[in-house]
């Protein structure tokens, strides 16, 4: 007869071993302020207080009542695979807890909500005699944090910091700590720099304000956004954004601070590469993913790669929320535009500085096709961004711009390799029972099918001419019922 035995983990041990997943200082530290995000914080502030010898983030997010406090403070308090919020940035439900004590032994929070405030402590040194049980202190040991809430918030001190304090030699550990320090606003103006830039949210350490860095040096006119890259699901749902940049040469920098500063913290050859971003919190960044070598000619490429949380399975997102492995369902356009990219890179880097925007806008005059992957099936179109295409944009109105794109969506849809069955398995499978209707591609795909209807009605063909033409066009033949629909509505 088969039995049951359970065994339940040695507490002392287990917590010991979580200390040890492989956070440096600056990880952990992101990985808390994850949570601050998570709560709709809009400022945040961290303290290495040397004094006190702990390190303390608060926050003036929602806050938690003290029976959500209590599930929080629970090793793996929240499933992975669940669907979250797209400003939740958290995973296991164990970031909190095991970036804290790969800093320090002891862990509390205080937190205030609807009025009420609540808190509650992990001690490592204390774990042997306790077991699994959270300390809950009395309100007069924790006055000097809850006095420091206003409506709301929470507040995470970090103390005995043996793995950030780890000398007696006072001189020697306090240089160390402010190191960290340092170190630690470089990683946040990075890691963070999309939330102070696009949602205004406001991180300090000790004081004062940090500044985003944006690899992408988007505030210098010289820098080359080249044409962005989309990888969607089966279903139509966009999966990753691939937006390559090209970096101004060296003579296009105001000063060699500036230049110095594009540069980033580590240097140019550290920080060339791939930038992966979840739900706008960089994930990994400086790397080609195997593909290439870091050259100096590269020096001036960096890819953005925007996926959200429900990615976080594919792309093998790890418990500190560090690393990152490419899927393969989205290698192949990758590696196509690390291509490009390197490419206009090195043009750039040897150029001695004599070379104007439009001749990096587009990768090569022959890039007229663009072949786009969606799970394996492959479909064709039209660079819309080529430079004479642009030229042509330019001369025309409004109306005519809408004529043009309705005649380079019948050349995309019968062209002779659309026609010869290279692509007809391309929407094999989809239909407008599974096909995402709230996914940003189906509503800009109707607002393409009413255009052409308009543009098709005006040039005086019939209704039937123009459902007949719309269905045989293999982009759209996963929205027959929706053609259908429009064609009938149209006046």
């Amino acid at each position: 007869m088969t039995k049951k035995i359970q065994s339940i983990p040695e507490a002392r041990l287990l917590l010991e071993s979580l200390r040890s997943v492989g956070y440096n200082e600056e990880t952990a530290i992101a990985d808390i302020i994850d949570n601050c995000i998570s709560a709709k914080a809009h400022e945040i502030k961290i303290q290495f207080d040397w004094e006190k010898k702990r390190i303390v983030i608060s926050d003036d997010g929602l806050g938690m009542s003290s029976k959500d406090l209590i599930e929080n403070m629970r090793i793996g308090s929240s499933d992975p695979n669940q669907v979250r919020d797209e400003r939740d940035l958290g995973r296991f439900g164990m970031g909190m807890k095991t970036a804290a004590f790969s800093l320090g032994k002891k862990l509390t929070v205080v937190t205030k909500s609807n009025s009420t405030v609540s808190n509650a402590s992990w001690d490592l040194e204390q774990i042997p005699s306790i077991g699994w049980n959270l300390i809950i202190r009395d309100e007069s040991e924790i006055s000097e944090f809850s006095s420091q809430i206003d409506e709301q918030g929470t507040i995470v001190i970090i103390e005995n910091l043996d793995r950030v304090i780890d000398t007696d030699d006072e001189k020697k550990a306090k240089n160390k700590f402010y190191r960290i320090a340092n170190r630690t606003e470089k990683h946040l103006a990075l890691t963070f720099h999309r939330f102070i830039e696009e949602d205004c949210l406001i991180l300090e350490l000790n004081d004062i304000p940090i500044k985003a860095w944006n690899p992408f040096i988007v505030e210098n006119s010289a820098t080359q956004e080249l044409p962005e890259e989309s990888v969607f699901s089966d279903n139509g749902c966009i999966k990753a954004i691939i937006q390559p940049y090209v970096l101004p040469h060296k003579t296009k920098f105001a000063s060699d601070d500036d230049y110095q500063l594009a540069g980033g913290p580590k240097g140019w050859n550290y920080h060339q590469g791939i930038y992966v971003y979840r739900n706008k919190r960089l994930i990994i960044c400086g790397t080609w993913f195997d593909y290439i070598k870091k050259e100096p000619a590269y020096n001036l490429a960096r890819i953005k790669i925007d996926i959200s949380s429900a990615s976080d399975e594919d792309w093998k997102i790890d418990i500190k929320k560090s690393t990152a492995s490419l899927p393969s369902y989205v290698r192949e356009a990758v590696e196509r535009e690390i291509d490009l990219c390197t490419e206009a890179s090195a043009r750039v880097y040897n150029s001695r500085g004599n070379y104007s925007k439009s001749n990096v806008s587009t990768p090569n005059l022959d890039y007229v096709w663009e072949q786009r992957k969606k799970d394996g099936r492959y479909s064709f179109y039209i660079n819309r961004k080529h430079s004479l295409l642009n030229t042509i944009k330019k001369q025309l109105d409004e109306q005519g711009k809408k004529t043009l794109f309705a005649y380079l969506s019948l050349v995309e849809n019968f062209a002779p390799f659309m026609m010869s069955g290279v692509t007809d398995s391309l929407q094999k499978g989809k239909n407008n029972a599974t096909f995402d209707k709230t996914s940003l591609e189906y509503q800009i795909q109707i607002k393409e099918l009413e255009d052409m209807i308009k543009i098709f009605m005006s040039q005086g063909f019939t209704k039937d001419e123009i459902q007949s033409t719309l269905l045989d066009m293999a982009n759209y033949r996963h929205l027959r019922d929706d053609i259908i629909r429009l064609v009938g509505e149209a006046q």
